[in-house]
């Protein structure tokens, strides 16, 4: 526990609620005592269910419940089904929960897009899983008796008293964990030893103190599409997934945000929205010069369909934001202080926080997951076969720590045990799987943590169903995001028509080559 910070809050009623913002507790321990304490500041909603107490602070999406006779089923955050065209959480429950101990339970699961935690507890125990790609992360531990998960894993590390674990601690150490490939723990780590992070795509279930995990996605071999009628059908599948998608979110809230930029992902969440403009706005943000482009090609998007549009001049320096110190340790103490950010992502934050006034923002990640994201990132049409070794180049590249590349190697080799890498099905890109489960599933739901001390957020493309479809395009197509025109083609022919695309500076040819060349060393060393 920070204690620097549990002092400053106690004398700041007005900033408590920021901790843990939007975040939840649920265990099958008693939390009674917990409810006016640091973290929580009786900020949160106290409630039981199924065995099970829930702390869920009271800014949150809400704790959504349904029961039967053989399962009670309790959803944490927010979702919508695309396929039922449902935005209703409680009929959605009650949709999932009819088709109990049938094939089609896992299926009515798939057909949700959202940001939550999911839990049922029936006669073989208490079953939990995150979203279709980690937006709500579920950081799970377990031991004398009882269960515990978290939307935060640092709440677990206040409420227990833990330590960080002396890997997780030299992985945040390594000068390079900061600036290659982004600030995150690889596979299901937590800065704990005994906490570990629910992975995309499995369920967990516990029972007698002991948690065990099943995959449900992919299970298939997947079939690639070899014809235009096939191709088609899926872009005008996927397209239809995200403009009822959008359609849902209008319906959910009174005003929804988009984020919007120049990008490719951003252009066709604005386009999934066609037919609906008059319903939501968009904004953009200016912290930084590389993001002029992106905002200049946000505000001429929105300008010719009619979406009313705010761009947000993010001061650049601290000086001028209240409390700015304090703010920006309540922020990082929320991602566990192992998130380390640039001063002008953190005034962005405060400043959005303060003055944007978002009911949701509609955020465009998640998108690629579909779009081969490592092979466009080391300029790569294929990749090389798996092991731990690449594994670990791809999460990071360890180039002057050579032991603690080693130590990360075997941290892969037991994760890929553990979560039935080798046994992927036919067809299955090991890249894309480690994008959802691992990028998106560590940094991606991590960073979103972070963000919703803001707002709100939710994702069209957050869809199992969705991804699965669209992974069936030839990984050719896939690099070259002909598959995302063809769909934002579908969705908005004008915006498709007006060719703006502002290249994430990522994704540039140059870059490429230039990691290309340090994956492929890094993979040949003979030490």
């Amino acid at each position: 526990m920070n204690m620097d910070l549990k002092q400053e809050l106690d004398k700041r009623p007005d900033l408590q609620h920021l901790l843990f913002r939007r975040g939840w507790l649920v265990s099958t321990a008693k939390l009674d005592d917990l409810t006016g304490k640091f973290p929580f500041y009786d900020n949160w909603r106290l409630t039981s269910f199924a065995g099970l107490n829930f702390l869920v602070h009271r800014e949150n999406d809400g704790l959504h419940t349904t029961e039967t006779a053989n399962v009670k089923l309790a959803l944490i955050g927010h979702c919508y089904n695309p396929f039922t065209m449902e935005h209703r959480e409680a009929e959605q429950l009650a949709h999932i929960a009819k088709a109990y101990g049938s094939d089609a339970f896992v299926d009515r699961i798939n057909e949700l897009t959202g940001v939550f935690g999911l839990i049922w507890v029936d006669s073989k125990g208490i079953h939990f899983m995150t979203d279709p790609s980690g937006m709500q992360p579920v950081f799970y531990t377990a031991g004398n008796d009882n269960l515990w998960l978290t939307s935060h894993a640092q709440i677990l590390g206040d409420v227990l008293g833990l330590e960080m674990g002396d890997f997780a601690r030299e992985l945040v150490g390594y000068k390079w964990y900061r600036r290659v490939m982004g600030s995150y723990l690889p596979g299901d780590m937590s800065k704990f030893e005994s906490v570990l992070l629910s992975v995309p795509d499995f369920i967990y279930t516990y029972s007698g103190d002991n948690v065990i995990h099943r995959r449900i996605y992919p299970i298939e071999d997947v079939e690639i599409t070899a014809t235009s009628p096939e191709y088609e059908a899926v872009i005008n599948e996927g397209a239809r997934i995200l403009r009822c998608g959008a359609e849902l979110v209008c319906r959910k809230w009174k005003r929804p945000s988009i984020s919007l930029t120049g990008g490719i992902d951003s252009n066709t969440t604005f386009a999934s929205f066609n037919g609906n403009y008059d319903k939501v706005e968009a904004f953009s943000y200016l912290s930084a010069p590389k993001e002029v482009p992106d905002a200049a090609a946000a505000e001429k998007i929105a300008g010719r369909f009619g979406v009313p549009y705010r761009q947000f001049q993010i001061p650049d320096s601290n000086d001028g934001i209240k409390d700015f110190t304090l703010k920006a340790a309540i922020i990082s103490h929320n991602g566990g202080d192992i998130y380390p950010r640039p001063d002008n992502e953190i005034r962005k934050r405060i400043y959005l926080e303060e003055n944007a006034g978002i009911e949701v923002e509609v955020k465009s990640w998640v998108s690629e997951t579909i779009r081969a994201y490592w092979f466009k990132h080391y300029g790569r049409s294929k990749m090389p076969k798996m092991s731990p070794r690449v594994f670990r180049n791809i999460y990071k590249i360890f180039l002057g720590n050579r032991s603690l590349a080693h130590k990360v190697d075997r941290y892969f080799a037991d994760y890929m045990n553990r979560f039935g890498y080798y046994a992927l099905p036919h067809g299955v890109e090991y890249a894309d799987v480690f994008y959802n489960e691992i990028t998106w599933g560590n940094w991606g739901g991590n960073a979103i943590n972070e963000m919703r001390y803001i707002c709100p957020l939710t994702f069209v493309y957050n869809n199992r169903k969705f991804l699965a479809a669209l992974n069936t395009v030839p990984l050719e197509d896939r690099i070259s995001d002909a598959h995302h025109l063809a769909m934002k083609r579908e969705l908005n022919r004008e915006l498709y028509d007006m060719n703006i695309r502002v290249v994430n500076l990522k994704e540039t040819a140059n870059r490429a080559r230039g990691l290309n060349l340090i994956f492929t060393i890094n993979n040949h060393l003979p030490f």
